[in-house]
């Protein structure tokens, strides 16, 4: 029951990201000055996820990281 938890969230969280990321293309497609602020809130957005899975990685000392083949990752 909690994978299909898992799974439930990161399927809601990968449709806001695409729904981001359309607007994202949309927003400097309309404005291409707009896409330094832009791409400022993905890294902005990127760190602090990145952040997160490291600062829980090392309170619970699991490394979320060490699951995911990033050779499989295309």
């Amino acid at each position: 029951m909690q994978n299909l938890t898992i799974d439930q969230h990161l399927q809601e969280a990968l449709a806001h990201l695409e729904e981001a990321i359309n607007q994202s293309i949309h927003s400097v497609a309309d404005n291409q000055a707009s896409s330094k602020e832009i791409g400022g809130k993905w890294e902005h957005f990127l760190g602090q996820f990145y952040g997160m899975v490291k600062d829980k990685g090392k309170k619970s000392r699991v490394n979320l990281l060490s699951w995911i083949s990033f050779a499989k990752i295309r």
